[in-house]
């Protein structure tokens, strides 16, 4: 999701620019004789070169500058599913998390260096109503306390490009997100960060004992590709690999990859001054993912590592239910910005879609092997305050038949997902199905489509003279799930009957979040 985005992304380059620079001295292959001047001149001469060693990161008699940058997140996040609130605090979830990055470079010859990047994240002991919290967990981070992000090193030439090779992010990861010109990137961005660990509240349920089979939002914005994002940004967590980024001409760049167990992915960048008054920034990429990543055989209804293939989980597949299943997804992702800049005006778009060329999904359910996101965000960016630039904005979108985390991770975070576990997406839904009258369906159902409405709204203040945003942002989500009767009949709790392939009608509540919190750079 956003494994580079300090290295990669103008429109937070402050991340970056702000880094401290260390070893800022240039050392000869040998010390410089110092002339006897009597008194402790060369004990001083010996103890300065000393000095400079220590603040100096060396190979041979090259110099290695280091840089280190990140930023530190913290917000609190009021929750509604329609039933029950509550109000967590903590970090944002795993790729935004308050992070720091150590960056290094030496010069190889004239046009040509080297370097390295590594990247450690410190969410701390919650992730305010992220990719993991629930509204009976409320301190969870995805992948923990800490995660190493990124540790890769790469070669440049300034005429031929860079080469990259390690965990690093892959040339398609936030290729759509970061065209946003508003700044506002880390804030609100078309991946659900927030809100995706809740459990989806049927109308009507009470409490936890009915809410125990229950699904998550994660489940119906999952990305088929399995390489990391939800709902949007579907090949967005780094990976093992090489990436190949070409210098700039005419605002355009290219960047292209390929990861281990075959994910190769190609992008197309674009930013420009359109003369004095515009900005336009845009972007596409194309990934195709034949990593099964399945890492035991599993069985319906379980969840990461033991039930799912995924370009993230470790280990290779191999044993029942997985004979003959064959992974091949397909993701093209598009996304553009523009900004009028004399009012400050600006406007953002993005369309993904993934098409499952592999083991398909079957009969009721095979809308899953073809899904979709769309996402935009409009607003102003002005200066009215000495503080610096204020942000606000309106966003809206959808994620159409991203179901298929509801046929094989149902109830927990899932990346990908395998259509041999359940082909045609067979699950209970308890008191989210109803028959025509209002009563509950007993039985299972298949689901045969989904449609995931997002809208909200958000202001950022930038406060310049700190290096820091604070925000304020809402967001509002509501589900509709598509169903027939799976069984031979479904039996209604009232004693009613409805049959084998009829439209079962779902019920579920919405859920808001309030945000507020802050952003600092370093």
């Amino acid at each position: 999701m956003f494994g580079g985005l300090t290295k990669t992304s103008s429109r937070i380059a402050i991340a970056s620019a702000l880094g401290m620079t260390l070893g800022g001295f240039a050392m000869g292959a040998s010390p410089a004789k110092a002339a006897d001047l009597g008194g402790d001149c060369c004990a001083d001469l010996e103890e300065r070169v000393a000095e400079l060693e220590a603040t100096t990161v060396r190979k041979g008699n090259k110099k290695v500058s280091v840089t280190l940058s990140g930023w530190v997140v913290k917000l609190g996040s009021w929750w509604d599913d329609g039933k029950t609130s509550g109000f967590y605090t903590g970090d944002k979830d795993t790729t935004l998390s308050s992070h720091f990055q150590l960056s290094g470079s030496a010069t190889i010859a004239p046009g040509w260096s080297g370097g390295y990047t590594l990247t450690e994240e410190l969410a701390g002991n919650g992730c305010a109503g992220g990719f993991a919290e629930n509204q009976f967990n409320n301190n969870a981070c995805l992948f923990g306390r800490e995660n190493t992000l990124l540790s890769y090193m790469w070669i440049k030439s300034d005429k031929w490009g860079t080469t990259n090779w390690g965990n690093l992010s892959q040339a398609t990861d936030n290729v759509a997100l970061l065209p946003d010109l508003s700044g506002t990137i880390i804030e609100s961005n078309a991946v659900l960060f927030d809100g995706g660990g809740m459990f989806v509240r049927p109308k009507g349920a009470r409490n936890s004992n009915d809410m125990a089979g229950d699904f998550i939002w994660d489940n119906v914005v999952t990305c088929t590709d399995g390489g990391g994002g939800m709902g949007a940004d579907c090949n967005g967590y780094p990976q093992q690999g090489f990436r190949y980024d070409s210098p700039t001409f005419a605002g355009f760049s290219v960047s292209s990859g390929f990861y281990e167990n075959d994910v190769w992915d190609v992008a197309l960048k674009y930013a420009a001054d359109w003369g004095s008054n515009w900005k336009v920034s845009a972007a596409a990429g194309f990934d195709q993912s034949t990593d099964e990543g399945c890492s035991s055989a599993g069985s319906p209804g379980q969840t990461l590592p033991n039930g799912s293939c995924s370009g993230v989980s470790v280990g290779g597949g191999g044993g029942a239910p997985f004979q003959g299943y064959r992974k091949e997804i397909d993701t093209a992702q598009v996304g553009a910005s523009i900004m009028h800049v004399p009012s400050g005006l600006w406007f953002y778009g993005l369309y993904q879609n993934e098409q499952n060329e592999g083991t398909q999904w079957q009969g009721p359910a095979q809308n899953a092997n073809n899904d979709s996101t769309w996402f935009i965000k409009a607003g102003i960016k002005r200066t009215w305050t000495p503080l610096g630039a204020t942000v606000i904005w309106g966003e809206g979108g959808q994620y159409l038949n991203m179901f298929s985390g509801m046929c094989t991770g149902f109830g927990g975070v899932t990346f990908g997902s395998n259509p041999a576990l359940n082909p045609t997406c067979q699950v209970a839904l308890g008191n989210g199905t109803v028959d025509s009258n209002g009563n509950n369906i007993t039985n299972q159902v298949n689901i045969t489509g989904s449609t995931v409405n997002r809208y909200g709204l958000g202001i950022v203040q930038e406060i310049d003279s700190a290096a820091m945003h604070v925000f304020f942002r809402w967001q509002h989500l509501d589900v509709n799930l598509s169903s027939v009767c799976a069984d031979s009949s479904c039996v209604t709790a009232s004693g009613g009957l409805v049959g084998q392939g009829d439209r079962i009608k779902t019920n579920f509540d919405s859920l808001d979040i309030f945000q507020v919190g802050g952003v600092i750079f370093f």
